[in-house]
């Protein structure tokens, strides 16, 4: 097979130029009377990973309800406001034209592969929300309100954890198998599971990096499948420090020579809540010279924080920089859902997660801890 050196070469030098460009070229545009005329229109920018975002330009329609803007900024999710009609989210990858119209109420868009795929996931979201998590949700609140055994209730938190985990695994599938390189596969980005099909998302993140060069977007979604290489069972575990209930600075690398459970929590999650309770057990029953918990609370607020510890008689190590959602503690674990735990051994390295209930007392049993 004859090779083209001047085939290869240009698109060498088209995809360095691609890659070593930091912004992007995209165009929303609207037809005569797609949108109301002389409405404001707003575009703020989403930051996945910190969940928040900025507003980074605003224009009015014409009188004709035609609207078209020429953006430079970078690749990206966008959500994009028309006056009193619903938000829309934007999945927009450079080179691409999004043509806008306001349909019964609602405004949609055509153009871009990304946010089609993107509003296609959101849907499936909340459909298998709808079908494997809710349902355990009503049964834990009718449980409650018919005061139902702790046991009883143990056991549908317990079941619903388990749904959420399920309904995880399969949003990775749909990334897996519609996402590809689009930037729907960063806007989809916050609930990807690193635990399941890991080397799959790796691939597709490298596509997306030749697709998209090196942006934000790019640099997220690798720095996400970093993370999850370095919480993956066998790993050593990224060390964590922070300030306690009592403002001392306490690190998980003090505690190296015992296991470890460090668990991540928040005082408004019920299921962690719940397991509070079996940790207070639990603590009096394990080995205290071999085993500890060392816990990562995700509270915003101090005195929720500090309530909870009391009422849950939560004796044990705590830490919180009291950011969040937004807290780097986190994200180091990759931590995007609670509850969530790492079983760490004596030497640091993870060994099981997010074990909980009887399985996490059977598994300190078999090492010899209870």
């Amino acid at each position: 097979m004859r090779i083209n050196r001047n085939s290869i070469l240009a698109a060498l030098i088209a995809f360095a130029a691609l890659a070593s460009s930091a912004r992007a070229d995209f165009q929303i545009v609207a037809a005569p009377s797609a949108l109301p005329p002389s409405a404001t229109v707003t575009l703020a920018r989403h930051d996945v990973d910190q969940r928040a975002t900025r507003q980074v330009l605003s224009a009015q329609t014409e009188a004709d309800g035609s609207f078209s803007l020429q953006s430079t900024e970078e690749a990206g999710i966008f959500v994009l406001t028309v006056e009193t009609a619903p938000k829309l989210t934007l999945a927009v990858a450079d080179g691409e034209t999004v043509e806008l119209a306001l349909e019964q109420g609602n405004l949609q868009a055509k153009g871009s592969p990304g946010t089609e795929i993107l509003q296609a996931y959101e849907s499936f979201r909340k459909e298998s929300l709808a079908r494997l998590v809710y349902p355990t949700r009503n049964d834990i609140r009718n449980a409650k309100s018919r005061n139902a055994t702790e046991q009883e209730i143990e056991k549908l938190t317990q079941a619903e954890v388990d749904a959420y985990q399920e309904h995880l695994k399969e949003l990775n599938d749909f990334v897996i198998q519609n996402a590809g390189p689009t930037m729907a596969l960063y806007g989809s980005s916050l609930r990807l599971d690193g635990d399941y099909r890991l080397p799959e998302l790796a691939k597709l993140v490298d596509s997306f990096a030749q697709r998209h060069g090196d942006i934000e977007a790019t640099r997220s979604l690798k720095n996400r499948i970093q993370i999850a290489r370095n919480v993956a069972l066998g790993s050593l575990a990224p060390e964590l420090a922070a300030a306690n209930l009592d403002g001392e600075n306490a690190s998980l690398s003090q505690h190296r020579g015992r296991y470890v459970l460090v668990d991540f929590w928040a005082s408004w999650c019920p299921p962690c809540r719940l397991e509070n309770k079996h940790y207070a057990q639990l603590v009096q029953q394990a080995d205290s010279d071999r085993f500890t918990i060392f816990a990562v609370n995700l509270d915003t607020n101090e005195k929720a924080w500090s309530r909870a510890v009391a009422r849950d008689q939560a004796d044990w190590i705590h830490v919180s920089d009291l950011q969040g959602w937004t807290s780097p503690l986190a994200a180091k674990y990759g931590v995007s859902a609670l509850p969530a735990s790492f079983l760490l051994d004596p030497d640091g390295r993870i060994i099981a997660k997010n074990l909980r209930g009887t399985a996490l007392d059977q598994k300190l049993s078999e090492l010899g801890l209870l």
